[in-house]
């Protein structure tokens, strides 16, 4: 039941809305209370919020797991490259729980019993692996916070300006599940949550303007306080916005937008798509608002990309990359792949990436705004996995290691996107994740040649038992050096005009050789055909090595005999200097399948598929000619470090696309208290 009672300071009515929660801050003086029985004790005046535009605030409401929910409390934090929020939510059934609200990612969790006991602060690093709860997690990120500021009703003593280190981990079984573990208290607390999109919780009351309704290019309009020229803020998450006309970095945690860096650049970058653009990915409506260019450098040359990020008031951000004129659209995963560093793949939902390239990023030149503190020179660890038309992207920095997919996109694609009035270049090389344009062509060759492959194959086998190999004749004959008279086969029957008859012998001789003339008569006619074969076959051992020439066997073919009955007359002539019988046995097949004429039919097929598959391959080549590493993993070349040489004049765009997310991951979810 709700209890209610009035702020010592000033008088105004608090209401504590949940049994558990024994701290508020006055919303009207901004003292924090604690409850002791039906009294309120003033600890002192909480510090002002930051305003950061979210679209959360006290009295939104949602629903989760079928299960509705309100916000009753909120703490904000800060960390190196900016703030996030954490808001304490009080379900139907009196639980109580943590929606975390951090560059467009909404994660909702609940302290859980870790099951072990947690290993400490010091301990942790990005991409070690913890079960906890019986679930298998991985670091991603670990971060020395501090809570600035808090309001409503909180279920733990709070005051602002304490430190919170604080660790996430993401489930790497792609369910989005989320933990966290805050080690401001002893022993550490455990959250455990799942991320999910924001239409799932189904929001109302949500601040004013920012209702689903909301379309993208809200835009929050400022002056920089450099120039004096005009910026705009698109997104509360934003924390950097760097001067479209000076290129100063500005901090934008405070409506006097605090300078914090200045560009020192010999050039300036003109983004192919103006910022402020709208363009339509995903079905949504996304704003451009920042643009960097990035840089590798591999033994003195400067390999460059462009990252342009899109935002979307309820969807978040995404990146669209450009490389060489090959574009990719990404976005940061919340569940990491299964991969180990050093690995040559990584596994993300069944599918398997293979590693590509690997190197230090370093940011060389932004305008507009972003989600961390950008400054020029930062550098990240970059590595990315590939499975045409996707990639897998590592960045990693000290205390974050964060994934993204990118998918392919083309400059076609992109013009239509943003209703560009010119199109975009056309790509110059082989893109990483460029889809293999002969592949579809591959695929539709090797089709045609499986089903005219399968038709021959039945042709041919319903020739060998259906319709050819006809056998005529099968007779076995003598021939003695003692009677050397010629011998008449047994007649046969050609009821139709043939193609071809093939008479065979299979004789017995050995050492010897045997002369056959033949005489194929048709005995109404009187017609003959003629031939004159011979057999000879011998065979021995010299040098303790078996040895054979000649053949035991032969066949003899007739054309285009007219239908008919016919016999052969065979005149054997036999070795004067080794008389000795031959046995012979005769066949006469009309119209033998020839099996050479089907191997040479499906040669001649199987070159087509062959060429294409040659075609395909060396597109496949061209790809992995620009990759640091082989298709099996192992390194080609290694790429230096960012820093070394990095004012180097030979400039080329990076055909790896790199799918990164630059540190908008950063302090994504943050601790819960």
């Amino acid at each position: 039941m709700p209890f209610s009672a009035n702020c010592p300071s000033c008088g105004a009515p608090v209401e504590f809305k949940s049994t558990t929660s024994f701290h508020a801050v006055c919303a009207f003086c901004q003292s924090t209370l604690v409850r002791h029985g039906g009294n309120l004790e003033n600890l002192g005046r909480m510090a002002d919020l930051i305003e950061d535009t979210s679209p959360i605030q006290l009295g939104t409401e949602g629903v989760f797991k079928g299960v509705h929910f309100a916000v009753i409390g909120r703490i904000q934090l800060r960390y190196a490259a900016g703030l996030w929020n954490e808001w304490y939510v009080l379900f139907d059934d009196q639980r109580g729980g943590w929606l975390s609200d951090a560059n467009g990612e909404y994660v909702l969790s609940f302290l859980t019993p870790p099951e072990i006991t947690l290993p400490a602060y010091a301990e942790l690093v990005p991409d070690t692996s913890l079960t906890l709860a019986g679930r298998e997690f991985v670091v991603t990120n670990k971060e020395a916070a501090m809570c600035i500021a808090g309001a409503g009703e909180l279920p733990f003593a709070f005051g602002s300006g304490y430190p919170a280190e604080l660790v996430d981990l993401r489930a790497t079984d792609g369910s989005g599940s989320f933990a966290s573990i805050d080690y401001s208290e002893t022993p550490p607390l455990f959250f455990v949550g799942v991320s999910l999109p924001f239409a799932s919780f189904k929001f109302a009351n949500l601040r004013a303007g920012t209702e689903a309704k909301k379309v993208s290019g809200s835009v929050k309009a400022l002056q920089c306080p450099a120039c004096g020229g005009a910026i705009a803020l698109h997104d509360p998450a934003v924390q950097s916005v760097a001067c479209p006309s000076c290129l100063g970095i500005l901090d934008v945690e405070n409506e006097n937008l605090r300078l914090i860096a200045k560009v020192n650049a010999a050039m300036w970058l003109e983004p192919r798509i103006p910022l402020g653009s709208t363009g339509r990915f995903e079905n949504l409506d996304w704003t451009l608002i920042g643009f960097q260019q990035r840089c590798i450098v591999s033994e003195g040359i400067n390999y460059l990309w462009h990252e342009y990020l899109l935002q979307h008031p309820q969807e978040g951000f995404r990146w669209l990359i450009e490389s060489d004129g090959h574009w990719s659209l990404a976005r940061v995963l919340t569940s990491p792949p299964r991969s180990t560093l050093g690995m040559p793949t990584a596994l993300l939902g069944g599918e398997t990436f293979t590693r590509f390239s690997a190197g230090m990023a370093e940011t060389r030149y932004v305008i507009g705004e972003f989600t961390w503190k950008v400054r020029i020179g930062e550098t990240w660890e970059t590595t990315d996995f590939i499975a045409p038309p996707r990639m897998l992207s590592r960045e990693a920095s000290e205390g974050e290691t964060s994934w993204s997919i990118a998918e392919y996109l083309s400059p076609e694609a992109v013009t239509a996107a943003f209703q560009l009035p010119n199109p975009l270049p056309a790509p110059v090389s082989v893109g990483a994740i460029q889809p293999n344009p002969r592949l579809e062509n591959h695929r539709s060759v090797c089709s045609y040649f499986w089903k005219f492959f399968l038709a021959v194959t039945v042709m041919h086998l319903l020739w060998v038992f259906v319709l050819g190999g006809n056998t005529l004749l099968e007779q076995r004959l003598v021939y003695s050096p003692t009677q050397a008279e010629s011998q008449k086969t047994n007649s046969f029957t050609l009821t139709s005009p043939t193609r071809s008859l093939v008479v065979e012998h299979q004789t017995d001789i050995n050492n010897n050789w045997v002369g056959l003339g033949h005489a194929l008569v048709e005995q109404n006619s009187g017609k003959v055909w003629i031939a004159q074969p011979e057999l000879s076959y011998w065979q021995g051992v010299e040098g303790g090595e078996s040895w054979s020439e000649g053949s035991k066997s032969t066949e003899l073919g007739f054309k285009d005999l007219p239908a008919g009955t016919y016999y052969f007359v065979l005149d054997p002539e036999l070795s004067n200097e080794n008389p000795a019988s031959v046995a012979d046995r005769i066949k006469v097949v009309r119209n033998p399948v020839a099996w050479s004429n089907y191997i040479l039919l499906t040669i001649f097929l199987a070159i087509f598929p062959l060429l294409t598959l040659y075609r395909k391959g060396s597109f496949e080549t061209a790809r992995w000619q620009s990759a640091d590493f082989t298709r099996t993993g192992e390194a080609e070349s290694i790429v230096s470090n960012a820093d070394s040489d990095s004012d180097s004049d030979a400039d080329i765009e990076y055909d790896g696309d790199s799918g990164s997310d630059s540190g908008s991951d950063s302090g994504s979810s943050g601790g819960n208290d």
